[in-house]
């Protein structure tokens, strides 16, 4: 469990009156769209999002402006671990200068997770990188994709390996639109891991792959809430449409979504 964590007899892991923060992933928006990150922070803003999670920072000053001129926090980013360490303390300031209380490494090649050695060498690498960021107040963690589960070592996947041996305070970042098209269960999946995820990618897509917008796939909100209500402690949920055809406004209805379906996790 994690240092924010609340006791299991409060009327729910967030308090009676506390939503679930609801974030944005910007890749989504800036692959299919003009916008900086400063323009999207105000466009999450206006949308009615509590957070931002960006993959880089193309002007810092610019977007610092941004964060302290509107409602919205850098709650998280995705920021890899290589780059992490190459770039430490620069990278460990720039971040918590903005407030940031979680960092992710977003992607990691399917090659990694081929046998339990290199699988066991990447989760020593995040498990360090979170003891270093640990210092600064910053959460390190790892978003997966649907290889990790399509993936096999015997009866595990490379995704129960991995989680096997990352350590406690390693955040875990369930995109549960990826984990659907591996093959998994994605409710099934928070439920065994739960005491190191933190957070949810709230992508929806078909079993077959397909990017949808959130609520016409085949991922079960449903089965997720049970299992957030019973056993999970979200600390932020992230909507996240990977190739959304109007991007600006797929930011909207993420946000109408997620803003409904956090008030019914508490």
């Amino acid at each position: 469990m994690r240092a924010d964590d609340l006791s299991e007899d409060s009327e729910s892991a967030r308090g009676a009156t506390d939503d679930i923060p609801i974030s944005t992933q910007l890749w989504t928006y800036d692959a299919n769209s003009d916008k900086s990150v400063a323009e999207l922070i105000r466009a999450s803003a206006a949308a009615g999002y509590d957070a931002v999670e960006p993959f880089y920072l193309d002007n810092p000053a610019v977007i610092a402006t941004a964060v302290e001129e509107t409602d919205v926090t850098m709650r998280s980013a995705h920021v890899s671990v290589g780059h992490l360490e190459e770039e430490f303390d620069t990278l460990a300031r720039t971040y918590t200068d903005f407030g940031a209380s979680t960092l992710i490494h977003g992607y990691q090649s399917p090659n990694t997770f081929t046998d339990e050695d290199s699988i066991v060498a990447f989760a020593d690498r995040i498990n360090a990188m979170a003891d270093r960021l640990a210092d600064w107040g910053i959460e390190y963690g790892y978003h997966n994709y649907n290889h990790e589960f399509e993936m096999t070592l015997g009866d595990e996947t490379a995704y129960d390996v991995f989680a096997r041996h990352i350590s406690d305070d390693v955040h875990l970042q369930l995109d549960v639109g990826w984990s659907l098209v591996g093959g998994a269960d994605p409710a099934g999946v928070l439920s065994e891991y739960s005491g190191n995820i933190g957070s949810l990618h709230v992508k929806d897509m078909s079993t077959a792959g397909t990017f949808e917008e959130i609520g016409e796939g085949d991922v079960n909100t449903d089965s997720l809430a049970d299992v957030i209500r019973e056993t999970s402690d979200i600390d932020f949920l992230v909507y996240e449409y990977d190739g959304a055809p109007n991007p600006m406004e797929s930011l909207e209805t993420g946000a109408e979504f997620l803003d409904t379906w956090s008030r019914t996790l508490i």
